[in-house]
């Protein structure tokens, strides 16, 4: 078996060569590619089917989520997003981009004074669907994330039954994502080109 150390700097050097991949990437090509992700993500059966749906609200120069987030609300869909607290990732019911202020790592996340409020607060067992941000996938369901285990430990939470998709472009896609013993494969992923089945 690999040793740890070896893992985490072939992890490491990963993520630098896409990040550096990542910085070259024209702003309009990532919308314009964004867009045809979002058209895949509309098509999934399990998209379709799912009532309650759990999405990242994106980084820039990642898949960008935001119009997605918007037409759930519009499909009557019960949209979820996450924000950390602490180590963990908590879920909250999304109904607007006023409602969210720059928080972990410079993500968007709900303000400080309503994400616990009773009718906003959503559990995993909830939820129909989980599509996941990444720095790189392989075709396996390996994910490579930031580093922070933040996913990882939410997913562990999910039951079974719920679909874990990774949302990416091609060029995110590598031949093997190094995979430690806690970390989570996904069920699927899209991207602007094709659903890949990873079972």
């Amino acid at each position: 078996m690999e040793p740890l150390q070896e893992i985490l700097a072939r992890k490491q050097e990963l993520r630098r060569q896409l990040r550096a991949a990542q910085s070259g990437i024209p702003q309009e090509w990532i919308e314009a590619a964004s867009r045809l992700v979002v058209s895949q993500v509309k098509s999934f059966p399990p998209y379709r089917a799912g009532n309650s749906i759990m999405c990242f609200v994106s980084l820039p120069r990642e898949v960008y989520t935001h119009e997605l987030l918007q037409e759930m609300r519009h499909e009557a869909k019960n949209v979820v997003i996450p924000w950390c607290d602490s180590t963990e990732l908590r879920l909250f019911r999304f109904r607007n981009f006023d409602e969210l202020v720059p928080g972990t790592l410079g993500i968007l996340e709900p303000a400080e004074w309503f994400r616990t409020a009773g009718d906003r607060v959503v559990t995993p067992e909830e939820l129909d669907l989980v599509l996941v941000p990444g720095l790189g996938f392989d075709r396996r369901g390996g994910r490579l994330g930031r580093g922070k285990g933040f996913y990882d430990r939410f997913l562990k939470k999910l039951p079974p039954r719920v679909p874990k998709v990774g949302l990416a472009f091609e060029w995110q896609l590598v031949d093997e994502i190094p995979m430690l013993a806690h970390d989570v494969r996904m069920d699927w992923i899209i991207t602007e080109k094709n659903i890949y089945a990873c079972h």
